[in-house]
């Protein structure tokens, strides 16, 4: 049941009318981005990567695994790569980002942009992150998570226990999320005009 509802929506309606919601935040999120510091040759892995909105934010000279559980926002993402012309350094899979296919301390960067809010488990998927990115690497998380005493958990904890189950979820704590993960937030910057959304840049120890 886990990811169901989450499959059928973004194999039906939401490649559809995503782009056009994301558009007024796309400058946002390519400033996010600027906050990691890419290297030559960094391995870099977007999960939930969707139709690859972010992706031609990305330095050319970095190597890009970007995966989802979407087909559709996959192969829509495909023939984007070939659009843009950046096919040769990212590469698209399908996978579930709760269970990665990837060795332990194989990434320089992770770029979890509008993911926390919308996989099913959060906390799992950003332990996975954490095992598949090296010591000293780099996340960012571009997302509308709340802080810890933004809203008490009593009543975030329950909301999102439902929300879960739906497109995304409004009331998850990044906090929450993080917690006992060996990494420390070194910066937060305002993620749109009015700050609903925040990039928090992040290292792995």
């Amino acid at each position: 049941m886990k990811n169901i509802v989450k499959l059928v929506s973004f194999n039906t309606f939401i490649p559809f009318f995503y782009p056009a919601l994301m558009l007024p935040i796309k400058p946002w999120r390519t400033k996010a981005i600027k906050m990691l510091d890419f290297h030559t040759g960094d391995r870099v892995i977007v999960p939930g990567v969707g139709s690859g909105h972010d992706l031609s934010a990305i330095p050319n000279d970095v190597h890009v695994d970007g995966i989802d559980i979407s087909d559709v926002m996959l192969g829509i993402g495909k023939l984007k790569l070939k659009l843009f012309g950046i096919d040769k350094h990212v590469t698209l899979n399908k996978m579930d980002a709760e269970k990665l296919l990837f060795d332990d301390n194989t990434f320089d960067k992770a770029i979890l942009s509008l993911f926390l809010t919308v996989v099913f488990d959060a906390k799992k998927a950003f332990s996975e992150i954490v095992r598949v990115v090296k010591p000293g690497g780099q996340i960012l998380v571009f997302d509308h998570l709340l802080r810890k005493g933004d809203i008490p958990g009593v009543i975030a904890k329950p909301v999102d226990a439902v929300l879960s189950y739906s497109f995304a979820s409004v009331t998850r704590v990044l906090d929450d999320i993080i917690e006992g993960q060996p990494v420390t937030i070194e910066k937060v910057e305002k993620g749109d005009p009015v700050g609903l959304i925040k990039g928090f840049l992040l290292v792995k120890h």
